[in-house]
C-alpha cells in the first residue's frame, strides 16, 4: 500500500468493503471485506494501523499548523506521541505486513483555525474509537482484544480533548460511544467516493 494516496485507498475499500467514516473522512479496507465482517486478525490489525497512521499525519499537521497554543498544542504533541506508540505496537504485531507510506488529503480549511481543527479531530477520533470498540468484539485473539481496548480508551481520552476544542468550552462526553458498523460505514461513505 506504500505511496497509495487518499482516492484510490477509498476506491480499493469501495470494492471490498468500508472500514471508518465520520466527518466526512473515509478509511477503507484494502482489498478487505467490511469492518465488523473481516475474518482475520491480521486484517482488523492491518486496518487499524491505517488509522494510526492517518492520526499520526492528522496530529502533525494540526501541530504545524500553529493554530492551537498553550496546553491545546502540548496535548496535540502528546497524542501524536500516543499514536505513534499505537502504531508501533501494531507494527511489532504485524511485521512486514504493516501499512505505510500511505498519504491522506484533508477538506480544505481543516488546518485555519482552532475550531476547525477540533471539528476535523473529533470526527477522526469518534471514527477510531468506534472502530476500536468494534474490534474488541471482531477480534478472535483475546491479547489483541486487550491491546484495542487499551487504544480505544486512549483514543476516546483525545476524543474528548478535541470535541472541546471544536466547541471552545468543556463538552460532556456521549454516555455510549457508537459502535460503527459496516452497514452504517457503506451508506455514509457513498456521498464521497468518486
Amino acid at each position: 500500500m506504500s505511496g497509495t494516496t487518499r482516492v484510490q485507498f477509498l476506491s480499493r475499500g469501495a470494492k471490498g468493503g468500508l472500514a471508518l467514516v465520520a466527518g466526512g473522512l473515509v478509511l477503507g479496507v484494502a482489498e478487505g471485506t467490511a469492518f465488523g465482517a473481516l475474518t482475520a486478525d491480521t486484517d482488523i490489525a492491518k486496518l487499524a494501523a491505517t488509522a494510526e497512521l492517518l492520526a499520526i499525519d492528522f496530529y502533525g499537521h494540526a501541530i504545524a499548523s500553529n493554530k492551537l497554543k498553550g496546553d491545546e498544542r502540548s496535548y496535540l504533541v502528546g497524542a501524536k506521541g500516543n499514536e505513534q506508540a499505537h502504531y508501533d505496537a501494531l507494527k511489532s504485531v504485524l511485521g512486514k505486513a504493516t501499512p505505510a507510506g500511505l498519504k491522506f488529503t484533508y477538506p480544505n480549511g481543516s488546518f485555519s483555525s482552532a475550531k476547525s481543527i477540533g471539528t476535523l479531530g473529533q470526527a477522526l477520533e469518534t471514527a477510531f474509537v468506534g472502530a476500536y470498540m468494534g474490534a474488541v468484539t471482531a477480534l478472535k485473539s483475546n491479547d489483541l482484544k486487550g491491546v484495542a481496548a487499551e487504544i480505544g480508551a486512549c483514543e476516546s481520552r483525545h476524543l474528548s480533548v478535541l470535541t472541546n476544542i471544536a466547541a471552545g468550552a468543556i463538552v460532556p462526553a456521549p454516555d455510549l460511544p457508537k459502535v460503527l458498523t459496516a452497514a452504517e460505514a457503506t451508506a455514509a461513505v457513498k456521498p464521497f467516493l468518486m
